[in-house]
């Protein structure tokens, strides 16, 4: 096995630089804490996708309207154009059918885009157990489908992971609800059309005693980066999950022989399979650490994988590894920079050759406060896209200073120290961030206003009501009665015949 072991102390000023490359910045957010935690990008624009303890207005359809709505941590998504701007986007409580003054809980794991839909894979409790949930959402027709993926105890999951055309492989694991905990029950998977069936959700054979962290497909293996708890001396490992005659089955394993390593992901492709994790280091500190698995087996044990390099960027400060992502021939490898008390954290993102691990540039994305990075991906035109949280353009949204959701665009994936960042801009005003599902293409910030005064646009015999996005009444009526005098965004809803319609209208003062 070849070995190499790169320790950095302190990051070079300067590295070689593309021109006038340049950094994009969008923030996402309210209120309260924000943070964007899964991201997905296609030829249409990118989905971001994370969770929020900000209040939001429940979308038509989910539950029943009140002031105040759900309380506690919930999910979102925002769809962006290729330009950055926003199209649409959903906010949603941890539990659709609960009252919406119930506190909310969930963990928003991956996003993907199918078929015009936004389907999100979050973990949140039903019925009194943790379990994993897969929700589609429609632009025009709202959610479409919502599986829940539960097992005998809890669940969690970790990927939902593209396997060719429209399928895809959610990935987890499940623990018996036992006291004291024990140990993982193993590894579960579930293969999943892209469409309104339910996705397959079984364990798999094999893995008894390991969680997953995070999994990757390439050419029909499926790569899951796990810890071993019954492995104590190197629980860190990257298994392989082929299909044989119908089922899963393990055909092979990369351990990484350090009890103190934990993996955070794992991307395969053409150019092999690599890994990121975060080490416990002997001074206290967490050191990213990053690795690639060698081309084939080892020669007297077929089932068994070595790392043809393992790179530690070691330093007295922390920085837990984060994901890791192939661009070409190069590997994009994510970390938080935590400074100490006095300054600032921020996204790192450094650059390593995947052939031999060789380090040659990094990048602190962010701004002069805390930013953070939990997902990456790249575009057809290969720009590097780089999504997490930042409380450094808070004044972009509520002005509080708590943490929004951000994602960077740089134009070029060969990073530079210099790239000039353009403008922050906030996707949406703070007020309409998160309410719920708009029209496709119709962005609350281009809604005609209706002015405040003039005749609701109501046939006569129509009753209708008004609520502001916190979901508390503003007005009622009958037909074509004067608007009220309430400026910004209000959720008009009609009784007709054949049901209620809800629409949104912007009152100008």
């Amino acid at each position: 096995m070849r070995l190499l072991l790169l320790f950095l102390a302190c990051w070079p000023l300067v590295v070689l630089g593309q021109g006038q490359d340049s950094i994009e910045v969008r923030v996402f957010g309210a209120e309260g804490v924000d943070a964007a935690t899964a991201l997905w990008v296609d030829d249409e624009g990118c989905v971001i996708a994370g969770e929020t303890t900000s209040a939001i207005t429940m979308a038509a359809g989910q539950a029943s309207w009140a002031p105040g709505g759900p309380v506690g941590q919930k999910g979102f998504f925002a769809v962006l154009d290729t330009a950055l701007d926003h199209v649409w986007s959903f906010s949603f409580a941890g539990d659709l059918d609960a009252p919406l003054g119930a506190p909310s809980t969930l963990a928003v794991r991956d996003v993907v885009r199918n078929n015009e839909a936004v389907w999100v894979l979050y973990d949140a409790p039903r019925n009194g157990q943790w379990q994993g949930h897969l929700m589609g959402v429609h632009p025009e027709e709202g959610v479409v489908a919502a599986f829940d993926l539960g097992s005998t105890g809890a669940v969690t999951t970790c990927a939902l992971v593209p396997a060719g055309g429209e399928t895809f492989i959610a990935v987890g694991h499940r623990q018996e609800t036992t006291a004291p905990a024990s140990a993982p029950s193993g590894l579960m998977a579930g293969l999943w059309t892209g469409s309104t069936t339910a996705p397959g959700w079984a364990p798999i054979p094999g893995t008894e005693g390991m969680s997953a962290a995070d999994a990757s497909w390439h050419n029909d293996t499926l790569y899951v980066a796990v810890h071993r708890h019954n492995v104590p001396e190197a629980p860190a490992a990257v298994v392989m999950i082929a299909v044989d005659n119908g089922n899963p089955a393990v055909v092979g394993t990369a351990p990484v022989a350090d009890p103190a390593l934990a993996l955070t992901g794992v991307t395969a492709g053409p150019l092999g399979t690599a890994w990121s994790g975060t080490l416990q280091s002997s001074d206290g500190t967490r050191d990213a650490v990053f690795g690639k698995l060698e081309a084939s087996p080892n020669l007297d044990a077929p089932d068994t994988w070595s790392h043809a390099w393992i790179a530690e960027t070691a330093s007295d400060s922390d920085r837990p590894g984060r994901a890791i992502l192939w661009t070409g021939v190069i590997l994009q490898c994510a970390g938080h920079n935590t400074n100490g008390d006095d300054a600032a954290s921020d996204a790192l993102v450094q650059r390593r050759f995947g052939e031999t691990g060789a380090w040659f540039g990094v990048h602190l994305f962010g701004g002069s406060e805390d930013d953070d990075v939990r997902a990456l991906a790249r575009d057809d035109q290969g720009r590097l896209y780089v999504a997490g949280s930042s409380n450094s353009w808070s004044a972009l949204n509520a002005g509080n200073g708590s943490s929004d959701a951000v994602l960077f665009r740089a134009s070029s994936f060969e990073l530079d120290p210099d790239f000039a960042y353009q403008a922050a801009e906030a996707v949406l005003p703070v007020d309409l961030a998160f309410v719920g599902i708009t029209e496709r293409g119709e962005s609350p910030r281009h809604l005609t206003g209706v002015q405040s005064g003039s005749l609701m646009p109501m046939a006569q015999g129509v009753h209708w009501t008004l609520h502001d996005i916190a979901g508390a009444l503003v007005a009622r009526g009958e037909g074509p009665a004067p608007v009220p005098s309430k400026p910004g965004l209000l959720r008009l809803s009609a009784a007709h015949s054949s049901g209620t319609e809800h629409t949104w209208i912007w009152v100008l003062d």
